[in-house]
């Protein structure tokens, strides 16, 4: 019978049918503890999501599902926090995450410290609960024990405190390691402070966590792996809410936490479910409803209600629901016959909505998919494919952010997702849980935001904004004044290009006004500001293409039309003619000639402080032509610069720090050599590895040393293909070794495993997340979290920072 009612050739039965239907199936469902009968849908859900049934539908099971279980994440994507809103948090929760990632790697303890309470676990409870033995576990394998100093140890540990330095081996070698590499000066301020230099080791740990310098020593200097889990007394008892950057630390992050069961968790679940059933009635695509709001819907989200009707000129995919009133158990509660829930997310037929709360709602446009939230306000079940022709419904579960600290940031939309959940088959049954259909009706009207928070939205909207995007504001007065040194013939296509690269001066950071003079003049120089195909150029000059030289300065030749199509992700080589767009234009111009991707000469060569070698800057873009013209006009514009109060503002407060999906990183925190690197990784990123050691399959310090010979001039290591090779220059003066606390994004990463050897660079501060070369796709494009690179290789990484 089943195979019968599939196979019906008409998809909106007859009334008379539609009850004969209902009747037969309702008899079955209450035959099925006696006869075995399980719904269609019992073979098509996920086969990796444990699950147990509720009245005859799936739902997870608890007791089983842990995060190591879930299926890794389908989109990429990144939560970017200015670094005026991480002070007041406390810590900065920014990360970015590719497609195909672990969720454990990409949730922090502190996004869930609502939901779940992670925090409150310490290492000995989740090893009870998995069975973990911590004396086989190096510390290498608990990054955020690398963060933590003497004193934060000590103050995170209360039982520390009494101990010597002889009883905690561990802490006498990080003291030993750190007093050997101390100037004589320094020891003598360490003797004026009355410490017995000769005898450390009977010193009490409270005594030595106090002073100003030994209370800094940071367990991220020693090799980690060379110590166990209980190297260090009592913290197998403490809670992880004691340890200094919990809050940032990944869930992949801490040894077991993603194989404890989520039925464990501090705040776990639901066990007992409750909440209503429904019969997956017909599945319907996206031709649905493409004019016509829907009328019965369920989904929507908890800012909204979950009555939220789609109407879409797309169409609304969505599956329609019928009452189980037959079931009796789970009751009909009165909206089910003929309820619609509606697919969520951004393509075809897909609805999103208004979603989260407070300072962090803002993010993702303050938009997630439709949805609704039957197993509580951790994830959000979706809609996310219909499939007419077969019957067939897929679910996928989204996460949220929640950040709170000194200040409250409230809470995401749901957007870090999907990930894959239950599907279903038509006259299936379904969980609709128990989520309310409306927003409760005592929610307060929103006060007026004062300005200092309004400035704090604003400035996380732009920080989640490609730079690109980023909202410059050309001061009127100082561009007038520009463009009085414009000749009148020029003056109409300059009236649209010198705003363009003045914009994108103010968003690459350079604010020196001969560096700008020189821009402009090079611009009008080149192409009389309007960009443009070269004069006479012709397809095959430059490479088989049509690489002649565009838009402000006249990019030339394939290799350029390659290095930015990956540096701006956008495909230059099969639409080369997008050189002339302007803003294209003048961000190619701008960023080119800042960090010299053209000759190999930049501005700040030529140009700095009170040195104006405006002669011998033409080499940043020609060789000599034209030199003394180009000077002459850098001169007029300069003049009219100095006389402007302001050149132009940004709203955006995290130029320096944000790191933005459409760019894999947009600026360093670093120094103008760390900066240069991540030029480099962005021109780099995507690129084929192929050409190296093992068609790529082995090519990571290849790959590592293609972005340095890019940045800095050369490759590093006797063996640029070979990791011990480029870490030995590393440590012999061509980079220092630093801690992840003072690592930025342009840093490079050492593992050195037992088996297997690695290396790539890290991507933000801190060195919380990495890029390297992927081998099994042969590709500059693996983006993780340092824990789960440090778990692969079952080894801690050597950061260090490359010497310009």
């Amino acid at each position: 019978l089943p195979l019968a009612l599939g196979a019906m050739p008409s998809r909106h039965p007859k009334p008379l049918t539609a009850l004969l239907l209902a009747s037969i199936l309702a008899f079955l469902l209450l035959l099925a503890p006696i006869i075995g009968f399980q719904p269609a849908h019992a073979e098509a859900w996920d086969e990796h999501i444990p699950s147990t049934q509720y009245n005859g539908a799936l739902v997870p099971d608890w007791g089983h599902i842990t995060f190591s279980t879930l299926p890794v994440i389908s989109e990429s994507g990144s939560l970017q926090i200015p670094d005026s809103l991480a002070a007041q948090l406390g810590y900065n929760p920014s990360r970015i995450w590719s497609e195909n990632t672990p969720i454990d790697q990409v949730l922090m303890l502190g996004d869930l410290q609502d939901a779940f309470g992670l925090q409150t676990f310490n290492l000995g409870t989740i090893a009870q609960l998995t069975g973990l033995n911590l004396n086989g576990i190096s510390l290498a394998n608990f990054p955020l024990i690398a963060q933590q100093t003497l004193a934060s140890l000590v103050a995170a540990i209360p039982q520390l405190a009494q101990r010597t330095l002889d009883q905690v081996p561990i802490l006498k070698d990080l003291v030993s390691l750190n007093l050997n590499n101390l100037s004589p000066s320094a020891l003598s301020n360490l003797a004026l402070q009355s410490l017995n230099l000769s005898d450390f080791g009977s010193s009490p740990l409270s005594e030595l966590a106090t002073n100003g310098l030994l209370g800094q020593f940071s367990l991220g200097d020693l090799n980690l792996s060379q110590y166990s889990l209980t190297a260090i007394p009592g913290l197998a008892q403490t809670p992880l809410a004691n340890l200094q950057g919990w809050q940032q630390t990944f869930v992949g992050q801490v040894p077991g936490l993603s194989q404890v069961p989520f039925a464990a968790f501090p705040n776990a679940p639901t066990a007992g479910y409750f909440g209503f059933i429904a019969i997956d009635d017909v599945t319907y695509g996206p031709m649905e409803h493409r004019s016509t709001p829907t009328q019965r819907s369920i989904t929507g989200s908890d800012k909204v209600g979950f009555n939220y009707q789609c109407a879409q000129s797309r169409g609304c995919a969505y599956l329609e629901l019928n009452s189980p009133a037959s079931l009796g158990v789970a009751g009909d509660p009165g909206g089910l016959h003929g309820a619609q829930w509606i697919k969520g997310g951004t393509g075809q037929g897909a609805q999103m909505v208004p979603g989260g709360h407070g300072i962090l709602g803002v993010i993702n446009g303050g938009q997630e998919p439709t949805g609704r939230l039957p197993f509580g306000p951790v994830f959000k079940v979706v809609l996310t494919n219909t499939d007419e022709s077969s019957g067939t419904v897929t679910f996928g579960i989204y996460f949220r952010v929640c950040h709170h600290g000194l200040i409250d940031l409230g809470c995401t939309p749901y957007f870090i997702g999907p990930i894959p959940w239950f599907s279903a088959q038509e006259k299936g049954i379904v969980f609709v849980g128990e989520t309310p259909g409306t927003p409760p009706s005592d929610i307060p009207d929103i006060p007026p935001l004062p300005a200092e928070v309004q400035q704090q939205i604003d400035a996380l909207i732009q920080a989640n904004k490609p730079d690109s995007l980023s909202a410059v504001t050309v001061d009127g007065p100082c561009l007038a004044k520009v463009m009085s040194q414009v000749p009148p013939s020029e003056s109409s296509a300059a009236a649209t290009t010198v705003p363009k690269l003045l914009e994108a001066a103010q968003r690459a950071g350079i604010t020196d006004r001969a560096q700008l003079a020189y821009i402009l003049a090079t611009a009008e120089t080149e192409t009389n500001f309007r960009p443009r195909n070269e004069d006479g150029g012709y397809c095959g000059e430059y490479g088989p293409g049509c690489y002649y030289g565009r838009g402000d300065v006249q990019l030339t030749g394939q290799s350029n039309y390659q290095y930015w199509s990956n540096r701006l992700g956008v495909d230059l080589i099969n639409h080369p003619e997008l050189a002339n767009q302007p803003d294209l234009a003048a961000t190619i111009a701008v960023e080119g000639m800042r960090d010299g991707t053209f000759t190999g000469n930049r501005l700040g060569q030529y140009i700095n402080g009170q040195n104006h070698d405006f002669v011998g800057a033409r080499h940043i873009v020609n060789d000599s032509d034209k030199s003394d013209q180009v000077a002459q006009q850098a001169d007029q514009f300069l003049g009219a610069l100095n006389q402007c109060a302001t050149v132009a503002t940004t709203t955006d407060t995290n130029l320096t720090s944000a790191n933005h999906p459409g760019q894999l990183i947009a600026r360093s925190n670093g120094n103008a050599t760390e900066q240069k690197i991540v030029n480099a990784i962005n021109a780099h990123y995507n690129e084929s590895s192929a050409g190296g050691p093992g068609g790529g399959n082995v090519a990571c310090a290849y790959e590592v040393n293609r972005v340095l010979q890019d940045s800095i001039g050369h490759k590093i290591g006797f063996n640029p293909n070979l990791v011990s090779s480029v870490e030995a220059d590393l440590q012999s003066g061509s980079g220092q070794r630093i801690g992840a606390q003072w690592a930025h994004a342009g840093d490079v990463i050492v593992f050195r495993g037992s088996s297997d050897d690695h290396i790539g660079f890290c991507l933000n501060d801190g060195c919380s997340q990495v890029l390297s070369n992927s081998s099994s796709q042969s590709q500059f494009r693996w983006v993780g979290s340092r824990g789960s690179y440090e778990t692969y290789y079952n080894t801690q990484g050597h950061i260090y920072r490359v010497q310009g």
